[in-house]
């Protein structure tokens, strides 16, 4: 076992040494860079401080503004995680689950101190980083939670199997996070690891760097060690990990949840190990993810023949920053030098006034006399005129400040310095065209947080894998508390179900960037206004938005207040909250005024009808009458044939077109009554038009249906009529 370790130890050695070698340039002129950017005299090198000794030696770091602005920039743009559900029993509402836990670890473990001391140490030297770790969340607790952690000076500090190839380094094998610690504090820590003697150990040349006079270098050795995972595919989609999960499989065949198949794969787990140069201090610790929980970030990369190179904002512009320092002060040193611009005067002109000459430079005097000499034509005194400072300096320091501009693309239209734009959207518009130079940086910081995220989402599931209550978090910084992973019953089919259950389905991730949500708020409100003072017609449906988004203390009551009015109003939905804190849910005491308004309406209502029905009936007994005279009519005419009948006459045809054509008058009468209000006066009418429905009549078919008349005749002649 002791011989296992002893060779993984001197494996990790070499390795440290490989990765050191091949990368040592590269990170010493990081270094180089991060001292000329931010130390106080790192912009003059140790040559030209000696040949400048006893002389003027200026710094104007111009430099560090450029590099302010790119950081300042970064920080009014952050990047913002969205998850999205993928397969495998994924939701929606767990998706949104994740993404307010993942927002909610960033603000808890202050994520943004990472990101920020990542971003400033890649703009300036070209390598930063941060890591995820797992941690209790309090003394006495058993659960734990993920936080993400800075790395600081991570040009010297953050190494990675050179073999990877990805940009975020997420297909190294290894990788070493090592900080410096006094000889003293190494014993403290770890008292059972004394040290040895680093002359005399088998690995002399690989320890060499692992040991000064005074401090030891420590590292985290992180190493991915391949295996074999047996995986399931179960009935409802998901895959598990039989050696992880498997326990889990006899309560899934009670739920219906079977094993569909299983086959082993090609996998690796993750470990770290604490190490100096002489030996293991502890480990190997498991660690629950899949990826090694170190997360680079790198400013603008190239590969030339192989050879990677990595720079910042400042490798290329020390040059013109040096010249611009250097012709600065040997202008400064020359206009110091170059003799003052004296006044030349006659014995004569002065005779009397020499006090007033000899303190000229040190008194105000608004006037100064003189005498008239004849032999200068009687002008008075006058200056020769100073030395001017050459003008090749002045240029040099003009071209170096160009230079600056062009080697940093910091452009002047970044800075917002052109006088002839006006407008606000044409000034933002130049400023983010000056800004293109840098988007590489901030572009690069993005791929790292979308890694990290990739790396929470793994890590998850395992860490959060109890029933508990989390704190996930909006993007608007509201906060809620949050039940994960619990099981009840439900009412439809009595079966126990996961609610938000973090650890089944397959979730990816989109990441944006842009501004920090108190500036979206601001913006927002901002161009809803102007969406208003352009169509007046929003006004009325928009005004709680606008209080919503105004960047402002009293935002939240100030939106409540308007919202109150208008749900009164009726142009906006009250939600759940608003309903019972309005009171929406409680039977409502009616309001006097509706209520006459109501009242007097159903009045009226009353009173239109009374008149309908009065009109109607009125207009029906019209009816019957004007029906009964028709009746009447054919009547007499039926008599009249049966008369003549009894006489031997016959029945013309006539005598039976009047009584058909009397018939369908009758008839026409007949509809209009049915046709029209249904008063009690037409009903009465159709029931005694029923009673006395006759058998036949004259000109209508035998047999045929038609409906009910008043007094309808049924004689001899009608039949008789109908026969012919």
């Amino acid at each position: 076992m002791k011989e296992d370790k002893d060779k993984m130890h001197r494996l990790a050695l070499q390795r440290f040494e490989q990765v050191e070698t091949k990368e040592k340039d590269q990170r010493t002129l990081a270094v180089e860079d991060l001292r000329f950017a931010q130390s106080e005299d790192g912009q003059w090198d140790d040559d030209a401080i000696e040949k400048r000794k006893g002389r003027p030696r200026y710094t104007i770091n111009r430099i560090a503004g450029a590099i302010d602005q790119l950081i300042g920039d970064q920080r009014q743009n952050r990047t913002s995680i969205k998850i999205r559900p993928v397969s495998g029993g994924a939701s929606e509402d767990v998706a949104e689950v994740m993404s307010g836990l993942i927002r909610n670890i960033e603000v808890y473990s202050k994520a943004a101190n990472a990101y920020d001391n990542a971003f400033d140490e890649v703009v300036n030297g070209g390598y930063g980083g941060w890591r995820v770790l797992s941690q209790f969340n309090d003394d006495d607790a058993f659960e734990q939670d993920l936080v993400i952690k800075p790395i600081l000076g991570a040009t010297t500090s953050l190494w990675f199997d050179p073999a990877a190839k990805e940009y975020d380094k997420r297909d190294a094998n290894w990788a070493f996070l090592t900080v410096e610690m006094t000889k003293e504090e190494h014993e403290a820590r770890f008292p059972d690891k004394p040290l040895v003697n680093f002359d005399t150990h088998e690995n002399r040349s690989a320890c060499q760097s692992w040991v000064s006079e005074d401090t030891v270098r420590v590292a985290e050795y992180w190493v991915k060690t391949p295996m074999m995972r047996e995986i399931a595919k179960l009935s409802d989609g998901r895959v598990i990990d039989i050696k992880e999960d498997g326990a889990a499989l006899d309560e899934l065949a009670a739920q219906g949840v079977t094993v569909v198949k299983t086959r082993k794969v090609k996998s690796h787990k993750v470990e770290m190990y604490l190490m100096n140069g002489s030996g293991f201090l502890d480990g190997p610790k498991p660690w629950a993810g899949k990826y090694i929980p170190l997360v680079p970030v790198y400013g603008r990369q190239s590969f030339i023949n192989g050879k990677e190179y990595t720079r910042g904002l400042v490798r290329f512009a020390k040059d013109a920053n040096r010249i611009y320092n250097y012709a600065t002060s040997s202008a400064i040193e020359a206009t110091a030098l170059a003799p003052k611009d004296p006044i030349w005067y006659t014995p004569t002109q002065v005779a009397g006034h020499e006090n007033k000459y000899r303190n000229f430079n040190t008194q105000n005097s608004p006037f100064m006399p003189y005498n008239p000499d004849p032999s200068t034509g009687g002008a008075p005194p006058q200056r020769g005129g100073a030395p001017a400072v050459q003008s090749a300096i002045l240029q040099q320091i003009n071209q170096a400040s160009m230079d600056l501009y062009h080697v940093t693309g910091m452009q002047p239209p970044s800075f917002a310095a052109n006088p002839e734009l006006k407008s606000g959207k044409a000034i933002q518009a130049q400023e983010r065209l000056g800004d293109r130079g840098q988007f590489i940086f901030t572009d690069n910081q993005t791929k790292s947080i979308e890694y990290t995220a990739e790396m929470l989402i793994d890590l998850i599931p395992r860490t959060y894998d109890t029933e508990r209550q989390v704190r996930v978090m909006m993007q608007d910084g509201e906060t809620e508390l949050v039940t994960i992973n619990q099981e009840i019953i439900d009412d439809q089919t009595g079966q126990p179900i996961i609610v938000n259950d973090l650890t089944s389905g397959k979730y990816d991730i989109i990441a944006e960037t842009g501004p920090a949500f108190a500036s979206q708020r601001q913006e927002s409100a901002q161009q809803i206004l102007e969406l208003i003072a352009t169509s007046p017609m929003f006004e009325s449906l928009a005004m709680d938005l606008v209080a919503k988004d105004l960047p402002i203390l009293e935002s939240k009551e100030l939106t409540k207040r308007v919202r109150r009015v208008m749900i009164k109003q009726g142009i906006v939905e009250p939600s759940d909250e608003e309903i019972k804190e309005l009171g929406l849910d409680q039977p409502q005491a009616p309001d006097p005024q509706q209520q006459a308004i109501t009242e007097n309406i159903q009045i009226q209502t009353e009173k239109l009808i009374s008149d309908i029905n009065n009109k109607d009936a009125d207009t029906t007994s019209k009816l019957l009458k004007a029906q009964q005279s028709t009746i009447d009519t054919y009547k007499t005419l039926i008599e009249a044939l049966e008369k003549k009948a009894a006489m031997g006459a016959s029945i013309t045809p006539q005598d039976r077109s009047v009584v058909i054509k009397q018939l369908d008058i009758m008839r026409e009468g007949q509809q209009e009554i049915d046709d029209g209000p249904n008063s009690e006066e037409a009903q009465d009418l159709a029931r005694m038009m029923q009673a006395q429905q006759g058998q036949g009549v004259p000109g209508e078919p035998s047999g045929a249906t038609r409906r009910p008349t008043v007094e309808q005749p049924s004689t001899q002649a009608g039949q008789n009529i109908e026969s012919q």
